[in-house]
């Protein structure tokens, strides 16, 4: 009998796919990875976590679609600031081989040349797709709320210096 089903599956195309055990904390390990990689500079390990065709929408900028555009977005960024991410995590959820979290989140950067201070609070919705061995950010959408406020949870807080821009036009 399990020959008979393979031979149907074989003969019709279908390929049985492995799905991996849902495990939030393997989601939450990729957003660990890709703020270490943005702290990080390294933008090949950050462009390794998303699929080819993802899609970034952040609040205040172009909708980026494709890794080549996330690419060039993240690489006029990178290296520039020294970041804190804080996120909370709201909800995360496993569909087959779709997963996605909703999180608050806070970011804080200083620019290391001129010491600006830009500073970024709201809430994201992060949908991944599990592609070659591995989850990877499909949709990236992050929006200013006004329920997620400054300080963060943990303590991080937004400076009261004008020398702060909180992000409108420009994220990282």
């Amino acid at each position: 009998m399990a020959f008979g089903l393979c031979l149907i599956a074989l003969l019709t195309g279908c390929a049985a796919t492995r799905l991996p055990a849902a495990h939030p904390q393997d989601l939450k390990d990729v957003g660990a990875q890709w703020s270490k990689h943005y702290r990080q500079g390294n933008l090949d390990a950050l462009m390794a976590l998303y699929t080819d065709d993802a899609f970034v929408a952040l609040h205040g900028q172009p909708a980026l679609e494709g890794r080549a555009a996330i690419r060039r977005y993240f690489n006029e960024r990178l290296g520039q600031a020294d970041t804190t991410f804080e996120l909370v995590y709201e909800q995360i959820e496993f569909h087959g081989d779709v997963a996605h979290i909703i999180s608050r989140y806070w970011l804080r950067a200083v620019n290391r040349r001129t010491g600006a201070v830009v500073t970024d609070a709201g809430r994201s919705l992060l949908i991944y797709r599990w592609q070659a061995g591995q989850w990877r950010i499909a949709v990236d959408i992050d929006q200013a709320t006004p329920d997620v406020r400054w300080p963060s949870p943990a303590g991080l807080t937004e400076p009261a210096s004008s020398s702060v821009d909180r992000l409108e036009t420009n994220r990282h």
